[in-house]
């Protein structure tokens, strides 16, 4: 078993169809990212400061799909709600622990076989939060420092260089973009 399957290997995951619609069944989370995989519900999570600066940073090279730029993503378990995932995921990345409003964008299904027994199958959800507090990155998370980026500024990169970036950041951008609730960040 590829080692990257180990990373919380029992965590229970909420399984979904391709339009984000819950099943009622529950997967494993290694169960659910080895290939071919098994739908299931995610989301990504753009932090947005005062500044209109994204908080950025690399995805640890020991997690499934790592080393590329990411923003804070994590899996919607059995039992919590979106927003207990998102302060969760925060408080974990981030180190965040303050309680924050959540935006939703919207959603996508995406799949990404990496070729090493590993696998994205997920429908994500994207959303936001504003913040402009210390963060203390978690360097089992994350490698090296936040990078802080204009939104426009990441908005247009990933566009150029979508090698740059998390498959999923890529997918999420647009959604993103092209929402009302974006327009006062762009």
């Amino acid at each position: 078993m590829n080692e990257k399957l180990l990373d919380r290997a029992r965590q229970k995951m909420r399984v979904t169809d391709a339009q984000g619609r819950e099943t009622g069944e529950i997967v494993e989370r290694a169960k659910a990212h080895a290939t071919p995989g098994v739908k299931h519900l995610a989301f990504i999570v753009f932090v947005i400061n005062s500044n209109g600066e994204f908080a950025l940073h690399r995805r640890s090279g020991k997690k499934i799909g790592g080393n590329l730029i990411d923003s804070p993503v994590s899996h919607v378990l059995a039992g919590e709600t979106v927003d207990e995932a998102v302060q969760r995921c925060l408080k974990h990345e981030y180190g965040v622990e303050k309680k924050l409003p959540v935006e939703k964008y919207g959603g996508f299904s995406y799949e990404k076989d990496y070729g090493d027994g590993t696998c994205e199958n997920e429908y994500c959800l994207v959303l936001a939060v504003e913040y402009s507090g210390a963060i203390t990155p978690n360097p089992g998370e994350i490698e090296g420092e936040i990078i802080f980026m204009p939104v426009v500024d990441a908005i247009a990169d990933s566009k150029r260089h979508p090698e740059k970036f998390e498959v999923w950041f890529n997918h999420a951008i647009p959604i993103f973009e092209k929402s009302e609730k974006a327009k006062k960040y762009l």
